[in-house]
């Protein structure tokens, strides 16, 4: 019994022990021994991996963090002389180093941090203080000068030399956001001034450049303002379409008017992952529902319902340009019957959404499921591209007999308008899916980003102005339907209350009949 009593002692002695010799006692040997820059402080380099790796954990933004470690010092031994680096207080018995070349100490400075993924940065800021120390100082250009600021690291980013009463500026480190996920480019700004004796450099970086939150919300307001405009064109053409019987009964006016109403219900989806999720995601703690990092079930449910609208926009185009194709390519095959339409159309919008969804499910994405991290869009993707292709080619097709109609002379004013309504219609809705298929942007600037993303968007809202304008309020047919409507509301007015609503104009466009001269009041 007292053995292993004294075993379990000296096992716990002897593992204290293990974690306190971890931290070093004395200085790395290095020569020739020089200083290098961190926030106006010289750092002897033989200590500079502590110093560093303490920077940029104590600057890590909080959001990355499971639990913030306290910081403590330890004495080492330096030239004969006692000197401090900083040390992690893992727990009451343990503190580890900042060294993130030594295996023990930084397997401790891991538990820290949520993911690998936020880990990893950490060691990419550390990565660059090393770089910027071994690199990019020497004993000349970290000490000030009349007419320049001397190579210096301000926990975050490596500021070269640069002349007095100017602005160095570079590309805002990593550590400045949230997430470490890949964002577009912003530059944060350092100022060099002359502080009456030299150049010095002022000590707080301009970080509120780099703020990535204000460039998202202007490109999702931007895309939400834009698809309201879209809804707002769409829903009387939808009215229309369902308000006269001919309208109705025309199969190739419910075709359209389905596009309509799935382009309808995809920007109300998308509006709503936009406001609900994505513009709550960029609010501060304190404002934020967290939606989207509670990944819970409503809010991918929602997500999948957005794909699915997405879906059924693209097969609603795929049955549009089938039946365009069988009036001009095959006039003579048999009508397609509506119910045949709707299996389809249920079909496509569905079977590819439920696969999506359970590959999601299985992969357990995260960001409800509306941030592509692993690549998974390819799954609905591939749908979507298969219909542009069949459309590109049932379009070929749809020319090459246009072509030999118009030789021949056996095209008719009907055949010619849908001909050229085909024409324009079938590119623009293939544009925005081939430039959204891989960003094409000039470089990873945000104001690149910001043209590929408010050319996307503005082409996803003008989708629906352009089929609505072009095929309801510009279409002879339907206008003609809504002026009879119009006339014939009149006329119901007119007998009933007395109302002149058209004027004299409307009445002789009517056709002469017998109940046009019967006059009330007349007692034969």
């Amino acid at each position: 019994m007292w053995c292993l009593m004294l075993f379990r002692v000296g096992f716990c002695f002897l593992f204290f022990i293990q974690i306190t010799l971890a931290l070093p006692d004395e200085c790395s040997p290095r020569s020739p021994v020089r200083s290098c820059l961190l926030r106006e402080n010289p750092i002897d380099i033989r200590l500079w991996k502590y110093w560093a790796g303490y920077f940029c954990y104590k600057y890590t933004n909080e959001a990355r963090l499971d639990i913030k470690y306290n910081t403590t010092v330890h004495n080492i031994l330096c030239d004969g002389n006692m000197t401090k680096i900083p040390v992690a207080v893992v727990e009451a018995n343990i503190t580890a180093s900042y060294d993130y070349n030594d295996k023990e100490d930084v397997r401790y400075i891991r538990r820290s941090f949520k993911t690998d993924a936020n880990f990893d940065n950490y060691i990419s800021c550390c990565q660059g203080a090393e770089r910027c120390c071994y690199d990019y100082m020497d004993e000349k250009n970290v000490i000030p000068t009349q007419s320049e600021c001397p190579v210096i690291w301000d926990a975050w980013s490596c500021f070269p030399q640069t002349k007095v009463n100017t602005t160095a500026k570079l590309p805002c480190s990593s550590q400045a956001y949230q997430s470490p996920d890949e964002v577009c480019t912003l530059e944060s700004e350092k100022q060099c001034i002359w502080n009456g004796t030299s150049a010095e450099w002022i000590q707080q970086t301009d970080y509120t450049t780099c703020a990535i939150a204000p460039v998202y919300e202007r490109r999702y307001n931007f895309h939400i303002i834009f698809l309201g405009v879209c809804i707002g064109f769409c829903i009387p053409a939808i009215f229309i379409y369902f308000f006269f019987e001919k309208l109705r009964k025309t199969i190739r006016v419910i075709l359209h008017r389905n596009l309509l109403i799935a382009i309808v219900v995809r920007n109300v989806l998308t509006i709503m992952c936009k406001e609900l999720v994505l513009l709550d995601a960029l609010k501060s703690p304190a404002q934020s529902h967290h939606t989207m990092n509670n990944n819970g079930v409503p809010c991918r449910i929602l997500a999948f319902m957005e794909t699915s609208a997405i879906n059924s926009i693209y097969a609603c185009m795929f049955l549009d340009a089938y039946y365009l194709h069988k009036v001009i390519v095959r006039a003579f095959a048999k009508e397609v019957r509506m119910v045949h339409i709707y299996i389809v159309l249920a079909a496509l919008t569905f079977t590819f959404s439920i696969v999506w969804a359970i590959v999601m499910g299985v992969k357990n994405a995260p960001h409800c499921w509306m941030v592509d991290v692993d690549g998974l869009q390819w799954t609905v993707d591939g749908f979507r591209i298969a219909v542009l292709v069949t459309n590109g080619l049932m379009l070929a097709d749809i020319i090459r007999v246009m072509i030999l109609k118009i030789r021949h002379g056996s095209t008719t004013k009907q055949t010619m308008a849908a001909f050229r309504a085909t024409i324009f219609l079938i590119p623009l809705f293939g544009l925005h899916i081939i430039v959204t298929a891989k960003k094409i942007v000039y470089d990873n600037s945000c104001t690149a980003e910001d043209i590929y993303d408010y050319v996307r968007y503005a082409m996803e809202g003008l989708q629906g102005i352009i089929v609505s304008i072009l095929f309801c309020y510009a279409n002879n047919e339907v206008r003609g339907e809504v002026k009879n409507g119009y006339r014939k509301a009149c006329i119901y007015l007119n007998q009933r209350y007395g109302w002149n609503l058209g004027g004299d104009l409307l009445y002789d466009k009517r056709r002469a009949t017998t109940a046009t001269f019967v006059q009330e009041g007349n007692n034969y």
